[in-house]
């Protein structure tokens, strides 16, 4: 295929997202506008951007929920956003509005990453920039460098959270980067929130087999994209359920929730993930919520809806269950 405008053969396509072209350019189309950090004038939520490297442009966007008292510790909620790897930032307006509603809601402290993005920088940059950050935050709520979360952040309730490939990242930090030896005593997470999660296979299971073939090829395509071939559909960071090494599917926490929308041609992946988790010998609780009637991460697109409101509540008490008064 070629273009007028670049003259050169498109290499990959991501409609409305991403086009990438044989010759290197890129042209982006969703997830480049920015949302001030800011104090929200509706829920008082204060945030603020720190850059961790300044060579790779790794940075966090945190999260101080309204009326917290002076040193008063409360849970501390690590997102990732999703955007397939390839687009987004923590300060994109729908990742920003989720962040502070789930912070407000929550009454927690939120720390937000950064990762780098494909197709500049193929997985697993973004699984270590993401456990970079995360040992950012820890280090910074033991040792005092940064006040929101030396004051607040509480290490022993650390919920790990992202939305589609978000999802993806938080549970591969959780199962394989939350165990690296040179972190040995690095705290265990206490809930893992999987909304909407990327995870895929080259088996199709149960109602994937109605997905259109091409479409099918389209998506294995596509992780072949983000990760620049170096691992098959099959592998355990894409389809850690059908991983013959079980460690795969043990996160390192406490509880896990995973959210999954009707009409998302992932969702058989997500409540596969559940039914796995029940069955494997991992010693945590897991729980189920599923949106009727709405596509791959709706709530995005439609964080007023009755549905959203709904799921960020649902999450809110999940991660509250056990917090500390």
């Amino acid at each position: 295929m070629d273009n007028p405008d670049h003259g050169t053969e498109l290499y990959y396509e991501f409609p409305n997202i991403l086009r990438y072209y044989k010759n290197g350019d890129i042209e982006r189309f969703d997830g480049t506008l920015i949302s001030p950090a800011t104090t929200d004038p509706t829920t008082k939520v204060k945030s603020k951007d720190l850059i961790i490297d300044e060579l790779s442009g790794l940075s966090v966007r945190l999260y101080l929920p309204v009326n917290i008292s002076p040193n008063k510790k409360v849970p501390i909620l690590f997102f990732i956003h999703g955007g397939a790897f390839m687009i987004h930032t923590a300060g994109s307006p729908v990742y920003h509005n989720l962040v502070n509603s789930l912070v407000s809601n929550a009454k927690v402290v939120g720390a937000s990453v950064t990762y780098r993005l494909v197709p500049e920088h193929p997985v697993l940059v973004a699984y270590e920039d993401t456990w970079d950050a995360l040992k950012w935050v820890v280090k910074n709520c033991k040792y005092g460098l940064e006040p929101w979360l030396a004051q607040h952040g509480d290490l022993g309730h650390i919920i790990l959270a992202g939305d589609s490939a978000g999802a993806n990242i938080a549970h591969n930090i959780a199962v394989k980067f939350g165990n690296i030896g040179s972190y040995f005593d690095f705290p265990k997470i206490k809930e893992l929130v999987l909304m909407n999660p990327y995870f895929w296979g080259k088996v199709p299971i149960r109602s994937e087999r109605d997905l259109d073939h091409q479409f099918r090829v389209w998506l294995d395509q596509t992780w072949d994209f983000i990760c620049a071939g170096k691992y098959g559909t099959d592998h355990p960071f894409l389809n850690p359920m059908g991983s013959e090494e079980d460690q795969w599917m043990k996160p390192r926490c406490e509880r896990v929730m995973v959210t999954v929308a009707e009409n998302d041609m992932f969702r058989e992946r997500g409540r596969e993930y559940v039914r796995v988790l029940k069955k494997n010998g991992w010693n945590g609780e897991v729980e189920i919520y599923e949106t009727e009637g709405e596509r791959h991460c709706y709530f995005l697109a439609k964080p007023k809806s009755e549905k959203a409101i709904k799921e960020v509540e649902l999450i809110t008490t999940f991660i509250n269950r056990d917090k500390k008064i």
